[in-house]
């Protein structure tokens, strides 16, 4: 309980926690050589990439190179390391969105209606 209340606090975070035993898991990603930095969330049991971008605008119909790199890593790596395997918490292959997809990538969404904030504007 004290190691909770120290973590929630902020003075100690517990690193080297696996995966399995988190719901989300979350990414700073630095977009290319440009001083913009975009949230990646990971649900693990939706299988879904969440990304909050500021510069969402310049996005194209696809997702960013950088989110594309980090949604082929946790598919193979979790595909490969017997992540999906581990049934001390969940039975990964009980969910629906592992059902018959482990090699898949996951799903990527973009949320909307968040600020954004102008090209060039820091």
């Amino acid at each position: 309980m004290r190691n909770l209340i120290n973590i929630i606090r902020g003075f100690s975070i517990l690193t080297g926690l696996p995966w399995h035993l988190v719901d989300e898991v979350y990414i700073p990603i630095n977009y290319g050589d440009e001083f913009q930095w975009m949230l990646a969330i990971v649900i693990l049991k939706e299988r879904c990439i969440r990304v909050y971008d500021s510069m969402s605008q310049r996005r194209r119909s696809e997702p960013s190179s950088e989110i594309q790199k980090l949604d082929k890593i946790l598919s193979t790596y979790l595909d490969m390391s017997g992540f999906l395997d581990q049934k001390v918490r969940t039975d990964w292959s009980m969910i629906e969105a592992y059902r018959d997809k482990m090699g898949n990538p996951f799903y990527v969404q973009y949320v909307e209606g968040i600020c954004q904030q102008t090209i060039g504007s820091l």
